[in-house]
């Protein structure tokens, strides 16, 4: 995984494309927090460690349904999204507000290429 300061880079350019991001979370799959940055006061860690365990839990839905592994999380909630992207060793997650619904895939296809990025080196 590459260092800190480079991961902040990668977000920091998703934000300035996406105005509508709220905040930006990278982890690795354990969970331990690589880079965060958020408009408002967030606790990253608790944040990661709730994607995870709905990350795990999502692996029992889809076993069970039979459709394979996880990649994409996508939570509505009353006052925005999050979304989640997971790699092999990494996820980032997306925190938007309302406005951000005609961005939502917009935001995917950047965790997307942030998480391969990131986990390329």
């Amino acid at each position: 995984m590459p260092n800190k300061e480079a991961i902040e880079q990668i977000l920091s350019q998703i934000m300035d494309i996406i105005p509508e991001i709220e905040g930006l979370i990278v982890a690795s799959s354990s969970g331990k927090v690589a880079a965060g940055q958020t408009l408002t006061e967030k606790d990253h860690s608790k944040i990661a460690a709730s994607v995870l365990a709905l990350y795990n839990e999502s692996k029992n839905v889809n076993t069970a349904v039979n459709q394979g592994t996880s990649q994409v999380l996508y939570i509505e909630s009353e006052n925005g999204y999050t979304i989640t992207v997971h790699g092999m060793k990494t996820f980032a997650v997306a925190i938007a507000g309302k406005d951000a619904a005609p961005s939502l895939g917009l935001i995917i296809r950047s965790l997307r290429r942030a998480v391969e990025k990131i986990e390329q080196g």
